[in-house]
């Protein structure tokens, strides 16, 4: 089972894969944090429709403050291959 699945209790097929990928910030947000949250929430959608590869998708959400990007992009992977496996 994928990350997304345990966390949620579901096999989890949204709309939009971006929703895999996106983030979010609070409503306390600093001006710097939701241009960060536009940020990788652009890259992600360019990455998923081959506006940018790999490399440039993760070298944005490191700029951005996303700690372990890796993680993100496995989770998705994992997700997406979990899903496609029980489909």
């Amino acid at each position: 089972m994928s990350k997304i699945a345990e966390r949620t209790g579901i096999i989890w097929t949204p709309d939009d894969p971006l929703d895999l990928l996106s983030v979010d910030v609070d409503g306390n947000c600093s001006e710097a944090e939701f241009t960060g949250m536009l940020a990788i929430n652009q890259a992600g959608r360019d990455w998923l429709t081959g506006k940018i590869d790999i490399a440039e998708y993760l070298d944005k959400l490191e700029y951005y403050g996303i700690p372990d990007p890796f993680e993100i992009l496995d989770e998705f992977a994992d997700h997406v291959e979990f899903v496609i496996s029980h489909g």
